[in-house]
Order: structure tokens, then C-alpha cells, then sequence
């Protein structure tokens, strides 16, 4: 369909068919918990039984929430199942507090991240099988062992030590010096006397300049060229109008100049390689989770064959790569959401994938660095199996930060939607690469649904920054030298660097 076009009934019929969003298909797909029957007669303002009906729904709901949180529960909790099973539509009538203590807080987001961990399990293809994973299960308690005996208790010990060490040495330098200052001062004084006697004439120097063959490690290097620089042509920057700049060739705009123009700093867009290639260490990057991958889990028709040409694309399985990667001598994990694989938008192997990896970061007390190229949003064609991707990275997001971790998301070309509305934009550390765009609704949505159209700089990043939504905007070249200077200066003493 084009833009202004109606959109025919048959087609919307067609489309909401094929992402089975009704309340019974989505019962099966394990996104809802119950149903609430809809009246016979349809909806109405005045249909005060259908409201009673909905707060009886509503207090069993919480009731069962709660109860799952309290130590004390076992008759409370039968009290409440069997009047769920002889009368669904009237409230249980049992005395149960809604105030919960910090344990009981605590015991509610573990049950309920865990609720969102388990869902969606089936959107996505790879997954272990059972002996892999005990094997994993057993790897994984092994890791979180090693790195909390590491870096919390030893590292806690080893800090109190150097304290003490420290304590120790300086009452013993001071009570040394004390005792031996006089005989220092004298054999100073007695040495000073000879050399002055032995010292030779000065001889004039000349001074010869001389060459520092230092090279400063977060500079770029010309290791990797964007094979956009093949092309023996030229173009203009988008901004020539409004600054006067130069036409520019290919070769250099993409080779020396890494995709920026050098009149007013326009930044082209460059594949993601780019980045691999140039913010990381050389031989640092190591790739995890690898084997999981996009399915088509709704049976949307015609979706399998746009997946296997993404797939032969890009040789990978889906938008997000995850990788282990070091920046001088600090490592950290990476999800990158890239442009190439449906334009970066995020279904069920994903979120899977950005949940692992912010569960290794936990676990290894690493930095957690989420590199947006692309991303269009929330994959449609995987209907709410794509959408409660939001809650569950979020939830993972709240656990990793929570432990401690320090969380960066940069932003890249264009970032729209869902990602960005969720477990992107609750970063408290996001940058921005200049001349992107970021938002929640693109500007052909914003005008089908409004019908207005929006000023053309209205999802630059500049804007972004002055509406607070970002802390800071990077030239590209300063990449690799500002998420340093982050990773340094930003996070937690839980972090196992700091």
C-alpha cells in the first residue's frame, strides 16, 4: 500500500488473521493469563454487571499475585482456587493485605521476570537440547561461582589488605625517617662537596629535533576500508545548500574521512563492519549465541521466504549480534541491532539473544554496551510474541543494572519504536552517533495518524539531546576514544575493572 491509500477491510482482515491477536490465540501463545468473556449484547456505558464482573477479575488477579510473594499462604491460596473454580465471576472474599515488605518485593520481580523469561521460548529456532542443557546449567553456576569468589570476595579481601599494607608502610617509612634524617642530612652534604670538586665543564649541546614514533591506541587505524570506497564517483552532502560544502569523492569520503563530510560533519551512513572492525581491538571479537535464529512462529505467509533471503544476506540468523569484544584492556559485552537482517527489527531470537547477553554481563560483572545501527522496531509478523519482547529485555535490563552493571546504548542511523520505547530508552547512559535519527513513531506514521506533517529535523539527534532523551552526541571518528573514556569514568565499583 502506498502512502494516502485506504487500506481495504479484506486486507486488514487478512493481516490481523494471520498474527492471531485474539484473546483465545493469545491464551495459546502464553502472552495473557485469562479471559474475560465479552457481554452478549456487546459493550455498553451502563452495563454495571460486566464492570462488577471485571473488578472481581481484577482483585482475584492481585490476589494471587500477592499470594505468590507471602511465606504464609497455603490455605489462603486453596481458599482462593476453589472460589475461582465454583464462582469466576464474584471477588473471593478472603482477608489477604496488598502491602508487601522488601522481601516479598523482591520475591514479586523475581517470579515476575521469570514469568517473562519463559515466554516467547517457542518464537525462535536453536534452541539446546536437554543434555546441553545441563551442560549449560552447569557452565553457567560454575562462571557465576568463579566471578563472585573473584571479584566479590576476593577482591573485597584484597582491597582490605592493600589497606592495611598501606597503614602498616607508612607508620614504618615515618618512623625510619624519623631516626635516620640526621645521618641522611650529613652524608647528603659531604656527597654534594665532592661532586661539586669532581663535576667537568659544561660543553655547548646542539639540539636536534627528533621524530616520536608514538602512535595513540584509540586513534583510528586504516585496517578496514568501507567497500563503499570502491566506486569512482562523487556526491553531495545533503547540507551543501545551507553550508557550502564541496562535492565529495567517493574514495576519500569513505576511506580517510570514515563517511563524514569535512566542511559541516554530515555523518553517511556505513555498515556495521565498520564498527567491528574499527572500535574494537583487533582479534578481540568473539561471537555467542550464534546458532539461535528468526522463525516465522505465527505462520505468517509469504514471511519464511523474506527470512531466508535475509538470512543468505547476511549469513547470520537474526538482527542482533552478540559478541564478547575489548577496548584496550577492558572487555566488555556488546548486542548490536544491524540494519542488513529486516532492518534491524526485534522478534523472538532477538530478545532472547540481548537477554542472554545481558545475563553473561551480570555474571561476568562486565560493561554492557548496546550498539543500535538500525532498528525499525518491533517485528510485526511475530504479532504480540515480537511485542512482549519490550517487558522481558526490560526486565533483564532492571536485573543487570540493579547488580551493579553499567549499561551504554549508542544510537546510529535511524532507531524507531518499540526498542527504543523499552529496554533501549531506560539506559541511564545513552549517546548518540551524529546526523541520526531517534524516535518512537517515524514521520510517515506520524502523518497517517495525525495527519500533519512534522518539521524535518524533528527525530535529529540534536533534538534528542535537547529534550533530554540522550546525554551527549559522538562524531563517529571519536567513537572508539569516548566509549573509553565511558567505560572509565562511568558505573559501579561492582564492575570487575573499577
Amino acid at each position: 500500500m502506498r502512502e494516502g491509500q485506504k487500506v481495504p477491510a479484506e486486507l486488514i482482515e487478512n493481516c490481523a488473521r494471520q498474527l492471531h491477536i485474539t484473546a483465545e490465540e493469545n491464551l495459546k501463545l502464553g502472552t495473557i493469563d485469562r479471559i474475560i468473556q465479552e457481554p452478549p449484547l456487546g459493550a455498553r456505558s451502563d452495563d454495571f454487571n460486566f464492570f462488577a464482573m471485571v473488578r472481581s477479575e481484577i482483585i482475584r488477579a492481585t490476589d494471587e499475585v500477592v499470594l505468590k510473594t507471602k511465606s504464609l499462604r497455603g490455605f489462603r491460596a486453596y481458599e482462593v482456587k476453589r472460589k475461582k473454580a465454583e464462582n469466576p465471576e464474584e471477588a473471593p472474599q478472603i482477608d489477604i493485605p496488598w502491602n508487601l515488605n522488601d522481601a516479598e518485593i523482591k520475591r514479586l520481580l523475581t517470579l515476575r521476570s521469570k514469568k517473562y523469561r519463559e515466554m516467547a521460548m517457542h518464537g525462535f529456532g536453536g534452541q539446546t537440547l536437554p543434555a546441553e542443557n545441563v551442560f549449560r546449567s552447569v557452565t553457567t553456576l560454575t562462571e557465576k561461582l568463579y566471578y563472585t569468589f573473584r571479584y566479590d570476595i576476593l577482591k573485597t579481601q584484597q582491597k582490605q589488605m592493600q589497606k592495611a599494607i598501606k597503614e602498616v608502610s607508612g607508620e614504618g617509612s615515618a618512623f625510619l625517617k624519623r631516626i635516620t634524617s640526621p645521618f641522611t642530612s650529613a652524608y647528603d652534604m659531604i656527597r654534594r662537596k665532592e661532586e661539586r670538586k669532581k663535576a667537568p665543564r659544561p660543553s655547548p649541546q646542539v639540539l636536534t629535533p627528533s621524530i616520536s614514533s608514538y602512535q595513540d591506541p584509540l586513534e583510528l587505524t586504516d585496517t578496514y576500508t568501507s567497500p563503499l570506497a570502491n566506486e569512482d564517483r562523487t556526491v553531495t552532502c545533503p547540507n551543501a545548500e545551507k553550508y557550502g560544502c564541496k562535492d565529495l569523492w567517493v574514495p576519500d569520503l569513505y576511506g580517510e574521512f570514515c563517511g563524514v563530510c569535512e566542511t559541516c560533519g554530515h555523518h553517511f551512513p556505513l555498515e556495521y563492519q565498520w564498527y567491528l572492525k574499527n572500535i574494537f581491538d583487533p582479534e578481540s571479537i568473539r561471537v555467542f549465541n550464534n546458532d539461535i535464529y528468526s522463525k516465522n512462529p505465527l505462520g505468517y505467509k509469504g514471511f519464511d521466504e523474506r527470512l531466508q533471503m535475509s538470512r543468505s544476506k547476511t549469513g547470520l540468523g537474526c538482527a542482533n549480534l552478540t559478541f564478547h569484544a575489548r577496548i584496550m584492556d577492558i572487555n566488555l559485552v556488546v548486542t548490536m541491532l544491524f540494519s542488513d537482517f529486516r532492518n534491524g527489527t526485534v522478534g523472538s531470537a532477538e530478545g532472547e539473544k540481548f537477554v542472554q547477553a545481558c545475563e553473561i554481563a551480570r555474571r561476568k560483572k562486565r560493561p554492557l554496551l548496546a550498539y543500535v545501527h538500525t532498528t525499525g522496531g518491533i517485528r510485526i509478523q511475530e504479532g504480540t510474541l515480537g511485542v512482549i519482547q519490550m517487558p522481558k529485555c526490560t526486565m533483564a535490563v532492571r536485573e543487570y543494572i540493579d547488580s551493579g552493571g553499567l549499561y551504554i546504548v549508542v544510537y546510529d542511523n535511524n532507531s524507531y519504536a518499540g526498542p527504543v520505547a523499552s529496554f533501549l530508552g531506560c539506559s541511564p547512559y545513552q549517546f548518540a552517533i551524529r546526523s541520526c535519527r531517534i524516535g518512537f513513531a517515524g514521520p510517515r506514521v506520524i502523518r497517517e495518524t495525525t495527519g500533519r506533517d512534522i518539521p524535518p529535523d524533528y527525530h535529529k539527534a540534536r533534538n534528542a539531546l535537547k529534550r533530554g532523551h540522550i546525554q551527549g552526541i559522538w562524531d563517529r571518528r571519536d567513537f572508539r576514544r569516548n566509549l573509553y573514556k565511558a567505560l572509565l569514568t562511568m558505573g559501579s565499583p561492582s564492575l570487575y575493572y573499577r
